[in-house]
């Protein structure tokens, strides 16, 4: 490319700023596409790590997802 630089370029990304809402919980309602069922959960972020998603259905069971990067 005519007038790049050449050597190492690094990318300075910042943390993710994750709501008090998501940290303590905050309700939301869940479903899924191949079902017409509205379940409300209550969505958390957890607090070690913004890639876990945990959410708490009405009989207190929770289950988690993953996010990769």
């Amino acid at each position: 490319m005519a007038g790049a630089q050449p050597g190492v370029h690094a990318l300075q990304l910042k943390p993710v700023s994750v709501p008090e809402s998501l940290r303590k919980g905050n309700k939301f309602m869940k479903w899924d596409d191949d079902s017409t069922t509205v379940t409300p959960v209550t969505l958390t972020v957890a607090p070690q790590s913004c890639y876990f998603l945990y959410w708490t259905d009405q009989n207190k069971v929770r289950h988690y997802t993953y996010k990769s990067k």
